[in-house]
């Protein structure tokens, strides 16, 4: 069996470490750590790892520079450049032409890190062993014939495999839409920042004296509160393009949330293509994951956008339908057609751009399938438009003719209503549900702690804390009597909030556990399979924090724990 290969993490930020360190660890890879690159070279030297992780921006090295180095050094080091801050074209180029063999952009998906990191290894492989065949070519040509045949077809597949894997890198290019709205996003949370520590200035005066009458007291806390909410809207919105999550489906007004929308697709558009949207005002309720509708939407605003290079208009018209055999609609390519017939809310956006071939229309859907140049389209943006449709029950239809525009409609199915009375229109002085049970809380960030421990104990818990899965899980040994551990997903010391509450549970059956994470892949990485533990996402509010203490706390389990 073939030993691990040994791989070198360089990266001073410690929670970008650690998730690298983590997601390699899990998948049998000999792990190493270096925060400097004085460091590095010399973990180099004394470990000769295979494969150098390599972050551009260290505190005392250029990424770049430390590359060149390594690989004068050790050519046969393979060199996996990443960063967060340097993203576009030039960088990656200087990267590569500086001596990387591939360079990933930061936040990077786990299941795209272990498939780059596995590609470059097996490919490494593969060049050692036909340079072995190389020196033994002149000595043994006909018996080695076979194996330089065998050699090259292996270094063939590595080469497509490896070009399928650049396909999925170039996933990361979809960010590069969020330069149209860099500037809009700046300035929406510079306005929301402005409002919040304005308000927090006027009752901080109050509070220390400065100010001794404030009527507007009320009003400044509601309007920092209001500028937080439509902060963590936008952190959610700008999350949405960065992980594949599950559907977090609720029943939505469309056209509000479309409304909401707009200025983020004009933002997208830019100035030389007009956007009108005509929304009737008695749509019916849909159910569907609003962060992922407003993703399709985008998505295909965009694609309308690079099919009017010189200028054009985009129409988005929302109604109600009634659909009586899906399969029998007017349409060049009817997609998950065999959906019910029923009430729908009928989406449609319509283009005035170059349109499509039936050739390129037939296979619009296929991932993978672009005909943009390389470098501005990964082929991946219709197929999720297809699989959010999909998973929320609906059917698409497209039309195209070339020079006549694209029209797209997204048939979503009607749902009831949902109830009026909900967790956020609770009055501010509704009495919130307590109760007198025993709450771990395990968080390692002393801010955060500090207001959750504050939060539950005025709710009339008893609350014990913890700031490492260790600490937690030596109180739960201890025979303490605990009724819930509320832990956060990211912890310290390379242990998730889900793998200690797995073991939480091996210790105590039936133990009750709520996790909470303000981290964009915490909900999709904790609630496949069943959703084994219930999330309560970042930023909550106390409110929320007490109505679902009280949901777990009450739910029933098997086995008692105490």
């Amino acid at each position: 069996m073939m030993p691990a290969a040994k791989i070198l993490i360089v990266d001073d930020d410690e929670t970008s470490r650690y998730v690298k360190a983590h997601v390699l660890t899990r998948h049998g890879y000999g792990v190493s750590e270096a925060t400097r690159g004085a460091e590095a070279l010399k973990s180099i030297e004394a470990e000769r790892p295979q494969l150098v992780l390599l972050d551009v921006r260290l505190p005392d090295a250029n990424g770049i520079d430390l590359c060149r180095t390594i690989k004068a050094r050790h050519p046969g080091t393979v060199v996996l450049q990443t960063s967060a801050a340097f993203t576009n074209v030039s960088d990656r180029v200087a990267g590569l032409e500086g001596g990387a063999d591939s360079y990933l952009i930061e936040p990077i998906e786990p299941e795209e890190l272990v498939a780059q990191v596995g590609s470059l290894l097996r490919l490494s492989r593969a060049e050692q062993e036909l340079r072995e065949i190389n020196e033994l070519l002149e000595e043994r040509v006909a018996e080695r014939t076979r194996e330089l045949i065998e050699a090259n077809r292996r270094l063939a597949l590595e080469a497509e495999q490896r070009a399928r894997m650049e396909e999925m890198l170039r996933h990361a290019e979809k960010l590069d839409a969020l330069g149209q709205l860099t500037g809009g996003i700046a300035h929406d949370f510079n306005n929301l920042l402005t409002v919040v520590l304005g308000n927090l200035d006027s009752l901080e005066q109050w509070l220390a004296g400065v100010e001794p009458k404030l009527d507007s007291a009320p009003k400044l806390l509601a309007g920092a509160r209001r500028a937080a909410q439509d902060g963590a809207l936008l952190t959610r919105q700008l999350l949405a393009f960065s992980r594949r999550d599950a559907l977090r489906s609720e029943v939505i007004d469309p056209g509000r949330a479309v409304g909401g929308f707009e200025q983020l697709l004009r933002n997208a558009l830019g100035e030389r293509i007009s956007l009108t949207l005509t929304l009737a005002a008695d749509c019916w309720p849909i159910r569907v994951d609003r962060s992922r509708l407003e993703a399709a939407l985008l998505n295909l605003a965009i694609n309308a956008r690079d099919a009017m290079p010189g200028g054009g208009s985009l129409r988005l018209t929302m109604r109600n339908r009634q659909v009586d055999a899906p399969s029998a609609l007017p349409s060049q390519v009817a997609l998950a057609a065999d959906a019910p017939p029923g009430d729908y809310v009928e989406i449609s956006i319509e283009d005035t751009g170059c349109g499509m071939t039936e050739a390129v229309l037939q296979h619009a859907f296929d991932p993978f399938f672009t005909t943009k140049d390389v470098g501005h389209g990964t082929g991946l943006g219709l197929s999720q438009v297809y699989g959010f449709v999909r998973q929320s029950g609906g059917f698409l239809t497209v039309e195209s003719k070339p020079g006549a525009g694209t029209r797209f409609d997204l048939l979503l199915p009607r749902a009831e209503p949902a109830p009026k009375a909900t967790v956020h229109s609770r009055p501010a002085k509704a009495v919130m549900p307590g109760g007198s049970e025993t709450v771990l809380i395990v968080e390692d960030n002393e801010m955060v702690l500090e207001f959750a421990v504050s939060a539950i104990s005025s709710l009339g818990y008893r609350v014990l804390v913890a700031a490492t899965a260790d600490a937690a899980l030596e109180t739960l040994r201890s025979g303490q009597h605990v009724d819930l551990m509320f832990t956060d997903v990211i912890l310290p010391q390379h242990t998730t909030g889900i793998e200690l509450a797995q073991e939480a549970r091996r210790l105590r059956p039936g133990f009750k556990v709520l996790l909470t994470s303000g981290y964009g892949g915490a909900s999709a990485e904790s609630a496949p399979e069943g959703g084994e533990f219930p999330l309560l996402s970042k930023p909550y509010r106390q409110v929320e924090l007490a109505d679902r203490l009280r949901e777990v706390l009450s739910s029933k389990s098997e086995v008692t724990a105490g």
